[in-house]
């Protein structure tokens, strides 16, 4: 697998270069969110994944929210195109493969120090933000430990504007920690968010 090399000016370089695209391609960016995130301990973020920009928006709740450090885990075929990325925080994975229980257990490692988050994007692949029910890949639950668990759904809409707004809906997962109950939560939450994005 391939690790994370975090370097802070590399983390500031990717964030301001994605706020100066944010600024040209989005109209609004929200965080629609009325739960608390203690300090003292990890995050565990899932959140789905639609977008070229997804990590951006991983990034984004880091900083306005966590406060934390940010992860994120990769597909290796992509981040192997992109080592770049590693220097932000991105580290890799392969499905169907014995590396992934070593990339499962690099992220647990992280979830270990309470000052980082790990962004899991739990479909495993880009989905459309429409497709509401997509299955959670096996292994995420090895990670649930005893960090915070957010759950994130990201939508994007033009509404009656020439550009899209970004909501971001946020919640503190505090149900039981087993792979069922978090994926039901999870597409529950997302149903939620759906019927609450009007103009």
């Amino acid at each position: 697998m391939i690790k994370a090399r975090y370097h802070p000016a590399w983390l500031w370089f990717y964030s301001s270069w994605f706020r100066v695209l944010q600024k040209i391609h989005f109209r609004k960016i929200s965080v629609i969110c009325d739960d608390v995130f203690p300090e003292g301990q990890s995050v565990l973020l899932l959140q789905n994944h639609f977008s070229y920009y997804d990590g951006y928006w991983s990034m984004y709740l880091c900083n306005k929210i966590f406060r934390r450090k940010f992860h994120v885990m990769m597909l290796e075929e992509e981040l192997a195109k992109r080592m770049f990325l590693t220097r932000c925080g991105v580290f890799s994975v392969r499905k169907s493969s014995r590396d992934l229980i070593e990339s499962l257990t690099y992220a647990s490692e992280l979830l270990n120090d309470p000052q980082n988050v790990v962004t899991i994007y739990p479909s495993g692949e880009i989905t459309s933000h429409h497709q509401q029910n997509f299955k959670f890949q096996q292994g995420f639950a090895r990670l649930t430990g005893h960090s915070l668990i957010a759950l994130a759904v990201v939508l994007v809409d033009h509404f009656s504007q020439a550009r899209p707004e970004i909501r971001i809906y946020l919640k503190n997962y505090s149900g039981e920690r087993t792979a069922e109950a978090i994926e039901l939560a999870y597409h529950s939450f997302y149903q939620s968010c759906i019927l609450k994005q009007t103009p």
